[in-house]
C-alpha cells in the first residue's frame, strides 16, 4: 500500500511541475514600435498587459477580448489609427505560417489548449502577476480588470 501511495504522490508532484508557468518576458509591441516618434513609449504599457495575458492565455474567446482591450487601450494612448493598425497585426499574425514563441498560453510548462483557466489556476496566475518586475500599480489595475 505505501509503495502506490509513494507513487500517487510522485505522479503528483510531476503533476504539479508540469502546470507551473514559465517565466514572464516580453519584448512589448513585438514586431512593431511602442510608440511614436515624438513619444516612443506611447503604448507601451498597452502591449505589456497584452502580453502578460497572452503568457497564461485562456479559452479563445479570452484571446479575443485580449486583442479587443489591447486596441482600446491603444486606442485611448494614441487614437484610432494606431489601435486599427496594432490590432489587425495582432489579429492577422494568429494565421501567420511564422508563429511567435509568445503564441497564446506560452507560459505553462505544459502546452494547453484554448481552455478557461480554472479558479485554482486563476489564483496561481494572480500569484505569479504579482511577482513580476513590473510597475506594482500597473499589475494591480490589470489584475482588477482581468480578474
Amino acid at each position: 500500500m505505501r509503495k502506490y501511495v509513494l507513487i500517487f504522490l510522485i505522479l503528483l508532484t510531476n503533476h504539479a511541475l508540469s502546470n507551473e508557468l514559465k517565466p514572464f518576458i516580453t519584448d512589448y509591441c513585438t514586431m512593431f514600435v511602442d510608440g511614436t516618434p515624438t513619444n516612443p513609449n506611447l503604448w507601451k504599457h498597452c502591449c505589456i498587459e497584452h502580453d502578460i495575458h497572452y503568457w497564461y492565455g485562456g479559452s479563445l474567446k479570452d484571446q479575443d477580448i485580449t486583442d479587443l482591450k489591447l486596441k482600446s487601450c491603444v486606442e485611448a494612448a494614441a487614437g484610432t489609427y494606431w489601435a486599427d493598425i496594432i490590432y489587425l497585426g495582432v489579429r492577422a499574425g494568429h494565421y501567420s505560417p511564422v508563429k511567435n514563441v509568445h503564441k497564446w498560453s506560452w507560459g505553462w510548462e505544459q502546452q494547453r489548449k484554448k481552455i478557461e483557466i480554472s479558479d485554482k489556476e486563476k489564483l496561481y496566475v494572480i500569484e505569479e502577476i504579482r511577482k513580476l518586475p513590473l510597475d506594482t500599480e500597473q499589475l494591480n489595475r490589470y489584475i482588477k480588470n482581468n480578474f
